[in-house]
């Protein structure tokens, strides 16, 4: 199992493609792990060397033992990149991972080619903070089947939902997952997500950047897209119609394609 001991901590992660070929980073979201990449792999390890790595406090990387911030989270990813001899890489992220992205290509811009950031948002939203935090409680008290039954229609629409076997299938996906973030994991990286704050800042992303945004997103909405597509210069927009916050995994087809398409336009 690769791993790489960053700012005292080890962190798994996978790569796949030519090791002469341009890197990709590819950042998860809260309580994810590299496995949610599976289905883009493949087409970016075509022209790409594709980096995915599990963030601290999930999948198999290690536990933090206090709280943190998006920046020690960039940090990670940054010093990750070091430990792999790669000066350079885009940048792709999901929500939470898309808050590190930023944060990368604020803290860091040296290190970021291009940039894409997939249901991305800008600053702490109360409505937000009140919502996860009281997933962090059911999450805490609840068996994991229930709390994923509770929890799963804030990511995926009333289409989505009118296909039950496919929630089937996402639920027991996660019942069988050996990985499942304990709750005070989750509840250190909850904090840290929505403690993080880009909207004085976003004019200092000077990557071309790509935003992608699921129309009926309800946890990262179109609101934010139209903000963020203000205040970084030269940024463009995707807007998937029709799907929410967990388009990864519904639109993995049309995601990859706008993905891949924007990465290979810097060579």
């Amino acid at each position: 199992m690769p791993t790489a001991d960053v700012n005292g901590l080890s962190l798994f992660y996978r790569i796949d493609g030519d090791e002469g070929a341009p890197a990709v980073l590819l950042i998860t979201g809260l309580s994810g792990d590299s496995r949610m990449w599976a289905g883009l792999i493949p087409k970016l390890a075509e022209s790409f060397r594709v980096i995915a790595f599990d963030n601290r406090d999930s999948g198999r990387s290690d536990r933090a033992d206090a709280p943190y911030a998006i920046l020690d989270m960039a940090r990670d990813a940054a010093g990750l990149l070091e430990s792999l001899g790669v000066s350079r890489a885009h940048v792709v992220g999901h929500s939470m991972g898309s808050a590190i992205a930023q944060e990368i290509a604020i803290s860091f811009p040296s290190i970021v080619d291009r940039l894409v950031l997939l249901g991305t948002y800008d600053a702490p939203d109360p409505r937000g903070a009140a919502l996860f935090r009281g997933f962090a409680s059911l999450r805490r008290e609840m068996p994991r089947d229930e709390y994923l039954r509770l929890t799963l229609p804030w990511s995926f629409t009333y289409l989505e939902y009118e296909q039950p076997e496919f929630i089937d299938w996402l639920v027991q996906i996660v019942m069988d997952d050996p990985y499942y973030q304990e709750p005070d994991a989750y509840e250190r990286q909850m904090e840290a997500t929505i403690a993080f704050d880009s909207r004085g800042r976003l004019q200092d992303i000077s990557s071309p950047t790509l935003l992608v945004f699921g129309e009926d997103d309800v946890l990262t909405p179109m609101r934010f897209a139209h903000e963020m597509l203000q205040r970084i210069e030269g940024s463009r927009l995707v807007t998937l119609q029709g799907t929410g916050h967990g388009f990864i995994t519904t639109r993995g087809r049309e995601i990859v394609d706008a993905v891949y398409g924007f990465l290979r336009e810097g060579g």
